[in-house]
């Protein structure tokens, strides 16, 4: 049976010899690869988050406790019904009329809030006023809005992730690639590019799949865009990529 070639680069991005080949692709190809190890890692968190997912309800019912009180209070009028989108709305709010839900995600009525959540459920909007009050349906429906917003979340936190690691990724092939060439060690500057992307993907797959248990360890030393820079996976990178060039050329004197 043939092995993918994205496995192939996953085990070769662990062989220094292999850069000499890795080095001279694409580098689209390699920002491709880049994305899938992102996307792996991503679900490796997810599968890891899972159980946090069964105890978010009792979670934020817990915090809740924390509020001797919480009353939400506001005037609101309305002269038409809101929807969105305009058309095949997933959102509907018409304070006037009692509505039922049907193709809908979220209705908001006169009385209640109905959302589709393994089936139809429906809060009263009372009891939401006063969520310190009423800590089981308001935590309820908390846990439901999180979880009907995390696709949108993770897709979020996905692209935040990329733009970090590309932007690593020029930044380090740029640095790189001027030191090299005050050496013996000269390489182009795609070449050195694709070298760091692909030195990155044991730093992608700890740091990601780290997210969802704990990264103190790997030691936050700065945020840059609202993600953290950590310690213990840079330096992992600025060694990985060093045995990378290394093993470009070695390979590649070892081939002429």
């Amino acid at each position: 049976m043939q092995v993918p070639q994205f496995l192939k680069e996953v085990v070769w991005s662990l062989y220094p010899p292999r850069y000499r080949q890795i080095a001279d692709k694409q580098f689209r190809k390699s920002l491709v690869y880049m994305s899938k190890v992102l996307l792996v890692a991503f679900l490796l968190a997810g599968i890891l988050f899972i159980p946090k997912l069964f105890l978010l309800k009792g979670t934020i019912q817990s915090e809740l406790a924390k509020f001797e009180t919480f009353k939400l209070s506001g005037n609101i009028t309305q002269t038409a019904p809101v929807t969105i989108p305009r058309h095949n709305p997933w959102v509907v709010v018409d304070l006037n009329s009692n509505l039922t839900l049907t193709k809908e995600i979220i209705v908001v009525d006169s009385t209640t809030i109905k959302y589709r959540f393994f089936g139809i459920k429906s809060v009263n909007r009372e009891e939401l006023k006063d969520p310190a009050a009423n800590k089981g349906p308001a935590s309820r429906f908390a846990a439901a809005m999180l979880i009907l917003m995390l696709p949108g979340i993770v897709l979020f936190l996905y692209i935040r992730a990329w733009l970090k690691y590309f932007l690593l990724v020029m930044f380090a092939g740029t640095v790189f690639f001027i030191i090299m060439e005050l050496s013996k060690l000269r390489l182009q500057w795609k070449q050195m590019l694709n070298i760091a992307t692909h030195a990155l993907t044991v730093v992608i797959l700890v740091e990601i799949v780290s997210a969802a248990i704990t990264t103190a360890y790997l030691i936050p030393v700065l945020r840059f865009l609202g993600v953290s820079i950590y310690a213990i996976t840079t330096a992992a990178f600025a060694v990985i990529m060093v045995l990378g060039i290394v093993g470009y050329h070695i390979e590649d004197h070892r081939r002429r």
